[in-house]
């Protein structure tokens, strides 16, 4: 096998580590600095979601992480603002998220797992601290676990095992309480 075979063969998992990598990144960074959480937040969900196109499942999370990523860069300009989202902004992510996933698939129960995992996505991007964003980020990628196994992403779910246990590893090194 040829390295380009190699490649093309596995595309899907080469974006899916990508993302990953990303998301580590930001699930790690301590303390106030949403801006950089985003950033990297914004670059794990795009390459998940070529991830997602690429293993050829369900479309429901390309279609969440592809929203995520756009929601993550409108947040972003307003975390450089030091501007809090607007609630209605939030909640118009949240039906974004309701109405894209079921005009995708319909009315299954991937499509309820996938928009659970998007609006918990949404309370992970509206944070003002890396605490609270991985409390967030750990439900999320809980819901997104179950997703991946229940749609065969396997190779989704390698980025997302790894992400949840990241962000549980953020949580211990940076936000247990001081005694």
């Amino acid at each position: 096998m040829t390295l380009l075979n190699f490649l093309k063969e596995n595309l899907d998992f080469i974006f899916s580590f990508i993302g990953l990598v990303s998301m580590i990144v930001a699930s790690l960074i301590k303390g106030q600095n949403m801006k950089k959480i985003l950033v990297f937040v914004f670059c794990g969900n795009a390459f998940v979601a070529i991830s997602y196109f690429l293993s050829g499942t369900e479309l429901n999370g390309a279609v969440s992480c592809i929203l995520g990523a756009v929601m993550t860069v409108i947040n972003y300009f307003f975390e450089s603002k030091n501007k809090d989202v607007p609630k209605w902004l939030a909640v118009a992510y949240g039906l974004a998220f309701v109405v894209f996933n079921l005009a995708v698939t319909g009315f299954t129960p991937l499509c309820i797992l996938a928009i659970c995992a998007a609006l918990c996505f949404v309370m992970c991007i509206g944070q003002k601290n890396g605490a609270k964003y991985r409390f967030w980020t750990i439900l999320n990628m809980t819901l997104w676990c179950f997703y991946d196994l229940f749609s065969c992403a396997y190779s989704v779910l390698a980025t997302h095992i790894p992400q949840l246990l990241f962000a549980v590893v953020g949580m211990l090194i940076h936000d247990r309480k001081k005694q």
